[in-house]
């Protein structure tokens, strides 16, 4: 069952309708990735959607929307430089990042692969128009 009506064809009117919707997720401690019993709004909600979608590996679980989470993973292993591993992570999680509907634009910089550690720091444009970074760190098991 969808929020909005089915019957609805103005794409006008389905877009001021969509735009209206604030964004709301669960709180996240970021630096345990516990919950922290908050329901977090707006930009908040955003940063939270970012942290869990850089985590899951896309097309891993049932559950969850093809269009949701990356495909960094898929790069280990297979026998890459280190400089190929740093512009294909890039280009994934902008991708990733980029399916969220409140996020504009993202910039991925000081990329780095080494020892099968990928660090990279991710800034995020919203439609609120503030600008959050974060530094996104993966480790191969």
């Amino acid at each position: 069952m969808s929020l909005f009506p089915a019957y609805i064809e103005d794409e006008e009117i389905l877009e001021e309708l969509q735009e209206a919707e604030i964004p709301k997720e669960f709180g996240i401690d970021f630096t345990t990735g516990q919950l922290t019993g908050k329901i977090v709004e707006g930009v908040e909600a955003v940063k939270v959607w970012c942290y869990l979608a850089l985590r899951v590996a896309r097309y891993r679980f049932f559950i969850c929307s093809w269009d949701y989470g990356n495909e960094i993973e898929d790069l280990y292993g297979q026998g890459f430089s280190a400089e190929h591993i740093e512009s294909e992570a890039a280009r994934m999680i902008r991708e990733c990042l980029l399916e969220n509907d409140y996020i504009e634009d993202v910039d991925v910089s000081d990329i780095e692969y080494k020892k099968g550690r990928l660090r990279a720091v991710v800034t995020i444009e919203t439609i609120y128009g503030d600008r959050e970074s974060d530094t996104y760190e993966t480790e191969v098991d």
